[in-house]
Order: C-alpha cells, then sequence, then structure tokens
C-alpha cells in the first residue's frame, strides 16, 4: 500500500510532502491522553542566549524553521544581528530561500554535503535531524563548517522515549488498520468502474467490496490514542465510499492518489524515526565519530519532560 506518484521518488520525499503541508514542529510527543506536545522552546532560547552578538548559526535539518526560529527570536529581542540559516534535505515550503523573521532556510542541501564554506559557524543545532542522516558524513561536515571554539547542541531521537514510543504504537495501529491495503485497492476499483462506465451490476458489486473493505478496517479500530491517524483515514475512505455517485470518477480517483500518497509518505517518516532513534550503544558510535571529526562532547544527558517522561538525548559538541 505504497503507491505514489510515477516520478522517482527523491531523497527525503516523505520529509518533502510533511514541510510542503506548512507544518514546522518537527516529531515530537503530541498524543497522550490529557498532555501536551513537548515544548523544546526553553531549550533552545537558552541555548542561543548564550551567543555574543554577530553569531553566524546553522540550524540542520531545519524542517520548518521552528529552531531556526528560536534563533531568530534571541536575536531580535537582544538586537544581536545573529546570521540564522537552517539547512534540510527535502524540499521546503514555500519560505524556503527567503528569510522570515530574520532567518534563512535551504532546502535540498543534505547534511552530508552542506553548502557552506569551512569554518563558517560559531553555533549549530539540530532537534530530531542529523540522526536521519549519515551521521560519520554529516559530523564531518559540521566540523568542517564550525570555526575553531564553535558548539553545537542536539536533541536526538531516544530509543526508550516516549516519542519513539509513541511512533511505534501508531504505527502498529496503522498497520493493523490499512496495512494490507484492501480499502485503498478496492476505492480504485469502484471509481474506476463508474470511470470506464461499466455496466451498472459490475459497478454495485465495486462499490459494494469498497464499502466492505472500510468496514473491515473501521472494525479493526481501537478507542485509544495510537488510533487517532487511523480513525480518521478510515473515516476519509468512508466517506468516498458512502458517496461514490456524488463524486466525478476522475477526481476521485485524483484524490485517492493524493491520499494514498500522503499515507505512504506518513508511514515512512514513522519507519525513519524508529530506524534513527538511538540506544546507549548507537549514541556511543555517534559521539565516537564526533570525536574523529574534531567534535569533542562537553555534555550528554537524557532530557525529560515535566511528567518526566524520557524525551530524547541532549548531546552538546564543541570544536577544538
Amino acid at each position: 500500500m505504497s503507491r505514489s506518484p510515477s516520478s522517482p521518488k527523491r531523497p527525503g520525499w516523505h520529509w518533502s510532502e510533511y514541510w510542503r503541508s506548512g507544518r514546522a514542529e518537527v516529531m515530537t510527543l503530541d498524543n497522550r491522553p490529557g498532555g501536551k506536545a513537548f515544548d523544546a522552546a526553553p531549550v533552545w532560547l537558552d541555548y542561543f542566549g548564550s551567543f555574543a552578538p554577530g553569531a553566524r548559526l546553522l540550524d540542520l535539518a531545519t524542517g520548518g524553521g521552528q529552531v531556526a526560529g528560536h534563533a531568530a527570536a534571541v536575536s531580535a529581542s537582544g538586537e544581536r544581528g545573529f546570521e540564522v540559516v537552517g539547512v534540510d534535505q527535502a524540499d521546503l515550503g514555500p519560505m524556503a530561500g527567503k528569510s522570515p523573521a530574520g532567518y534563512t532556510l535551504i532546502g535540498s542541501a543534505p547534511l552530508e554535503k552542506l553548502p557552506f564554506p569551512t569554518a563558517h559557524f560559531d553555533g549549530a543545532s539540530s532537534q530530531f535531524g542529523i540522526e536521519y542522516a549519515d551521521t560519520r558524513l554529516a559530523l564531518a561536515e559540521l566540523a568542517r563548517v564550525l570555526r575553531p571554539g564553535g558548539r553545537a547542541l542536539m536533541l536526538i531521537h531516544h530509543a526508550g522515549s516516549a516519542v519513539t514510543r509513541s511512533t511505534a504504537e501508531q504505527a502498529a495501529a496503522h498497520d493493523k488498520v490499512l496495512g494490507d491495503g484492501a480499502a485503498i485497492r478496492q476505492a480504485r476499483r469502484a471509481f474506476t468502474a463508474h470511470l470506464k462506465r461499466l455496466p451498472a451490476p459490475a459497478a454495485r458489486a465495486a462499490e459494494d467490496a469498497f464499502r466492505d473493505a472500510v468496514k473491515r478496517a473501521g472494525a479493526r479500530l481501537e478507542p485509544t490514542p495510537a488510533f487517532e491517524s487511523a480513525r480518521y483515514l478510515v473515516g476519509y475512505l468512508a466517506d468516498l465510499a458512502e458517496r461514490v455517485a456524488a463524486y466525478e470518477p476522475a477526481s476521485a480517483l485524483a484524490r485517492i492518489d493524493v491520499f494514498e500518497f500522503g499515507n505512504a509518505s506518513w508511514r515512512q517518516r514513522h519507519r525513519s524515526q524508529q530506524a534513527a532513534a538511538m540506544d546507549p550503544a548507537a549514541l556511543e558510535t555517534f559521539l565516537q565519530r564526533a570525536a574523529r571529526a574534531g567534535l569533542a562532547p562537553s555534555e550528554r544527558a537524557e532530557l525529560r519532560d515535566e511528567r518526566d517522561d524520557l524525551i530524547a538525548w541532549r548531546i552538546a559538541l564543541s570544536k577544538a
């Protein structure tokens, strides 16, 4: 169930779709009963506040520019005149290449090959970003573009965190409800039957098969937060199934293409998050790679929120 547009998928295609939707935040914890998403703003405001006026700051895997925006806010509030640049491998949204609120976002810029001169930046940041890259190459590039004495602060996905656990639960719920792809296949068959003007009995049979597939998917839903995304998707398909005749077939098939691509990109983001999350052994390898690149660790801690939920690794590096 991963039908996508006919053009080849670019690196980071699943994130490109996400950022083009206008989202600003990265993957955080946002589906706990009675709790808000974890807010990392205090971490970044404190960090960027430690830089002198005129500092050049780089945000790695910037996405919608959320962390870069915190740097720009510190710069503006203290009239510090920071140069703030965010880079991301993905194609970014409509703000890419512009300077909203004092920062610039650059898309299609892999962390393994940064488009900046050597020793250009005083500081760098990464919130749930660098771990998605080839960290050996990305750390070498970070060391190259930092000036001597430059610093980096990173929040890195922790394999044991509530974020990773939530991601895994949502992915499992999605696969349980929609993983067989039957509802999408039957949706396509139902509208194709109308597009081809098949005889009425054949069209009705295709519609009935579509409705049955959606009902089977809905029956697999459970009343827990992990199923909220799957619940929305089933609801979308149920509306199509109950009102097939209300939609122009070609338009409906185009909507199904968009729906399926968005669904596939959502699932791929969850897979990549789980793969990127680091257990203690993976973090040790990461820090060894940093050291070989000339970046010394000055902080290594587990970041927890106000509910004492484990959120991320907090890692600080400095260049000699």
